[in-house]
């Protein structure tokens, strides 16, 4: 995994990341709030992670298991082929070990409401 960061557009909405921010925090133990913070202040989630002991892998699943849980219904119904749901993990599994090991810009925390610094 490489470190990145993350600037100009991205493929998902900013209401989706304070979703996996809640998902993050709620794994790794802390409020949203904080996780903010520390992510505003420069460390990554696997960052974060690690200084409350918890495998960044841990984290990387809540997430993963996130995405398949948004399409638990689709697959139940036989929509997604094996393939597709296979593909869909390994796109959702590269997502989120992106997602925590990468730096991000100022983020807001609630829309309209800035991260306290």
């Amino acid at each position: 995994m490489v470190n990145e960061t993350f600037d100009g557009p991205q493929p998902w909405s900013a209401d989706g990341l304070v979703s996996e921010l809640s998902i993050a925090a709620n794994v790794i133990g802390i409020d949203q709030a904080d996780l903010a913070t520390a992510l505003g202040g420069g460390l990554t989630i696997g960052q974060v992670a690690l200084l409350h002991r918890v495998k960044v892998r841990r984290v990387v699943t809540a997430l993963v298991s996130d995405v398949v849980a948004g399409i638990a219904d689709e697959i139940r119904r036989g929509d997604l082929t094996a393939d597709q749901v296979r593909w869909l993990v390994a796109l959702a599994t590269w997502r989120a070990e992106v997602q925590v090991t990468s730096a991000f810009p100022a983020i807001e925390f609630r829309p309209g409401s800035p991260v306290p610094a």
